[in-house]
């Protein structure tokens, strides 16, 4: 079991270290090609779409993956979870389509961009078919990280390759697009033709039951999402694309480096939900926490330097956006790593949904509080707040039920 979970941390670092490094090679050369306006027009866009990403997956990603794991052992049940899964995401697939054509169709500050929205809207198709949580359910990462590799490096060529100018912003985002739904097809060929997995009928009943039960997750990423996506989203309404060009410039990289720890949260929970052993577990913690408080406060001291390499002029004041987010990381790792993997995968999903519910409530009451005066790094200053109440949450369900302590 440790071998298995020593190969599936070696495929996911692999795989973040190609999803931190290629989006750095990429995001200068955007950045100067399509310039800042445009640029923040991109990140709007995607902050969108990624609002209807997680309405798709409704926590059907969080809910089947530790059923999957569960059920790892039993083809009948595997056919029947993914058939349901599969379902329900084309369905509210179709469902956003449909709201997001009428949206900026009719809404002004959406129409300016309707078909950079539309292409961007590829992704969901392309994690819809990635079908992640089956493959992080049966422990079998390689596959994961073989196919987000083929997808960044087909993004990456054709980008250098194609993007030359401001013009080419919607060109941007259908490459992007284009690289999702071809790992998602490749994705069900592969469970389809090599793990013979077949997609079967699935009786009503059991379609609202797997609803209901997937829906404390969908909450859970509702929450999180008001304090994460939902920045930029805002800063792009009130404050126009080029604010929300600098602030989520600074964000993509906090986000890349919390990538780096992505790993260890995606193959510790399907691994603690079915063993429920965390020995091993707690001494990686302790390296990681050390690793990331040396991360943070390199990135701290080297945010003037590492802003003007990746995004050059006119994102001075990204600089100050990712000096408070390197604070946040000092907490906000040791937070994601006694979510799901520790508290969700020892059966404890109540309590780490709703570490992020009460937070998230506050957040959206601050945001709207300080509209009338907002700037980037008041959001910045908001994302902190929240994210400590988040930590601060779990960490006192983790001591009163004791998970550290065997």
């Amino acid at each position: 079991m440790k071998n298995k979970l020593v190969e599936n941390f070696s495929a996911l670092t692999i795989m973040q270290l190609l999803n931190y490094a290629l989006p750095f090679i990429i995001l200068p050369y955007l950045v100067r090609v399509l310039g800042m306006e445009n640029y923040g027009a991109y990140l709007f866009s995607q902050a969108l779409i990624t609002y209807f990403m997680i309405f798709v997956d409704f926590g059907f990603d969080l809910y089947a993956t530790r059923q999957v794991s569960i059920n790892r052992e039993n083809k009948i049940k595997l056919e029947k979870i993914i058939s349901t899964v599969f379902t329900w995401k084309i369905i509210f697939a179709m469902i956003s389509l449909v709201i997001v054509i009428i949206i900026t169709t009719f809404i002004p500050v959406f129409r300016e961009y309707q078909l950079l929205h539309l292409l961007n809207f590829g992704i969901i198709f392309g994690t819809l078919l990635f079908a992640n949580f089956y493959y992080q359910g049966i422990e079998q990462m390689k596959y994961i990280t073989i196919l987000n590799a083929c997808a960044k490096l087909f993004f990456t060529f054709l980008i250098f390759i194609m993007v030359k100018n401001e013009d080419d912003l919607v060109l941007t985002a259908l490459i992007n697009s284009g690289g999702y739904i071809l790992v998602g097809i490749i994705s069900v060929w592969i469970i389809y033709k090599k793990h013979e997995i077949r997609f079967v009928k699935v009786s009503k009943s059991y379609l609202l039951k797997t609803l209901k039960e997937s829906a404390p997750f969908f909450w859970s990423r509702v929450a999180v999402s008001t304090y994460t996506v939902s920045n930029t989203f805002v800063i792009g309404l009130v404050l126009g694309n080029t604010a929300a060009g600098i602030f989520g410039s600074a964000d993509k990289i906090f986000r890349g480096i919390l990538s780096l720890y992505a790993p260890l949260n995606t193959v510790f929970y399907p691994y603690i939900a079915h063993q429920k052993n965390v020995t091993l577990y707690k001494k990686v913690m302790k390296i990681a926490i050390a690793l990331n408080i040396l991360i943070a406060i390199g990135v701290f001291i080297a945010a003037e330097w590492t802003i003007q390499i990746i995004f050059g002029e006119g994102f001075e004041e990204s600089v100050t956006v990712l000096r408070i987010l390197c604070i946040i990381l000092l907490y906000i790792m040791p937070s994601i790593l006694i979510g799901y993997p520790l508290l969700g995968g020892m059966g404890y999903t109540k309590e780490v949904n709703l570490s992020v519910v009460y937070p998230s409530i506050l957040h959206v009451i601050m945001l709207v509080i300080t509209i009338p005066f907002l700037s980037v790094s008041i959001v910045a200053m908001l994302v902190l707040v929240t994210e400590l109440l988040v930590f601060i949450y779990r960490y006192y369900y983790v001591k009163k039920y004791k998970l550290l302590m065997n």
